[in-house]
């Protein structure tokens, strides 16, 4: 029996139930003690000590537990920005709009209108459709490097055209859109 076996029978299970009193998920914990021994056996750690070996074992855990934590937090707060964002698309799809948002939109439309008709089409399918570039190219017969430049020179006029704001709006605006049609899918 090697050295790995050895000391992968001896803490697995004491590791498990360490990491469990962080995560309270046995699928996680035994993922993250998984991790630990992959680490431990690519980096050939097992030269240690048993004394410091079993440190650095329920160190590795504790950091991995409170590294998967922390992006556990990161993804909650994702989430309730989508929670808002849903929250939104459900306002604008019910024609609740103020008059100071309709104006807005009427203003990134003709900002769009004025575009040329190569880059107002390449926007309507990015923009609008959720087409992706290559989906495009596709669909207009064209190098996928000519999808890109259109969409490219076409956003460039847009953020001369309006202000930083409005700007923002339309790109906040086509990722609502998007999602709506996504949602109604």
């Amino acid at each position: 029996m090697s050295d790995f076996d050895t000391l992968f029978k001896n803490y697995h299970h004491s590791l498990f139930v360490y990491a469990l009193k962080f995560v309270a998920d046995e699928e996680v914990a035994l993922d993250l003690v998984q991790d630990v021994f992959t680490l431990i056996w690519e980096k050939k750690k097992l030269k240690l000590d048993d004394e410091h070996l079993k440190a650095y074992l329920f160190r590795s855990i504790r950091n991995a537990c409170l590294n998967y934590l922390k992006h556990q937090q990161v993804v909650s707060q994702y989430q309730q920005f989508q929670g808002i964002k849903e929250m939104e698309l459900l306002y604008y799809r019910d024609g609740e709009q103020s008059l100071i948002e309709k104006e807005n939109l009427d203003r990134i439309y003709q900002a769009i209108h004025s575009l040329s008709d190569i880059h107002r089409e390449v926007i309507e399918l990015s923009r609008f459709e959720g087409l992706k570039n290559k989906e495009i190219a596709e669909a207009l017969n064209v190098p996928l490097r000519t999808v890109e430049t259109r969409l490219f020179r076409a956003l460039s006029a847009l953020r001369e055209k309006l202000s930083e704001k409005l700007f923002h709006i339309f790109l906040n605006f086509c990722c609502l859109k998007n999602k709506v049609k996504k949602l109604s899918n």
